[in-house]
């Protein structure tokens, strides 16, 4: 019992810091744009909140449109999103893939479809400039057809996503993975200590099977009652968030 003592605010004080890493990280990525930081704030606990109740990672499509309205512009809540999707997904393979290839033995599905979404992404990303300023440059001298017009306005539209999204990362990037790497680390601390008030064991081999129920590939019941709790403990804290915001309403209207 004394030990529950320890271990429960250690516990709270672990996810605080591991959901301050995600938070900075996703700010880190809205950097420019400037959004009022305590906005800020409240609008990763309601998206945070929501994705952990609505299954299927559905929770997402409420974050863009969130940040598409702080914004004013669905281009970067669609790319903030997944930009910060990026780094979270590269920062759990730099810890999955070592553990799968030289603890289990076996590399999973789940890291091999992660791993192909990630290199997809980079190689996409570093590669699209070079090929857009080629082809930009051989339709306008060689081609005058209404379709190569056709080509350029998409190539043109590419292009105003591309320069969008390199916005969002431009001298920023480390620290964007830093803090994603500081947020996989951490949480993995995190869930052991919550393992051990709840009495469950976790080790190497859970943290895998924890990875693959997030992504609907395996069962975890730790997974199920880390969310239960998390989404309770950000419930609360969305609630405390809004009360001053509520107070000042009705205020206005009296």
């Amino acid at each position: 019992m004394t030990g529950l003592y320890v271990l429960i605010p250690l516990f709270l004080l672990g996810f605080v810091v591991v959901h301050a890493a995600k938070m900075i990280r996703l700010y880190l990525v809205l950097m420019e744009r400037r959004i009022v930081f305590r906005r800020f704030v409240l609008l990763y606990l309601k998206t945070t909140f929501v994705n952990l109740i609505v299954p299927f990672k559905l929770g997402e499509v409420f974050r863009i449109y969130c940040i598409s309205r702080e914004t004013d512009k669905f281009q970067i809540g669609i790319l903030s999103v997944l930009i910060d999707r990026f780094f979270d997904t590269a920062a759990l393979l730099l810890f999955l893939l070592p553990v799968q290839i030289f603890v289990t033995g076996h590399i999973s599905g789940v890291a091999v479809v992660l791993l192909a979404a990630v290199l997809f992404l980079l190689l996409l990303y570093l590669e699209f400039q070079p090929v857009y300023m080629y082809l930009n440059r051989y339709i306008i001298l060689n081609k005058k057809s209404n379709r190569s017009m056709m080509v350029l306005k998409g190539l043109e539209f590419a292009w105003n996503w591309y320069e969008d999204a390199r916005e969002l990362v431009t001298g920023r990037s480390p620290l964007i993975f830093f803090f994603s790497c500081a947020g996989w680390l951490l949480e993995l601390g995190v869930l052991k200590i919550f393992s051990r008030v709840i009495g469950e064991n976790f080790g190497i081999i859970g943290f895998t099977d924890y990875i693959e129920t997030i992504f609907l590939a395996g069962s975890s019941w730790l997974l199920e009652m880390y969310t239960a709790v998390g989404a309770v403990i950000l419930g609360a804290c969305v609630v405390l968030g809004y009360i001053p915001y509520l107070g000042a309403k009705v205020r206005r209207t009296k």
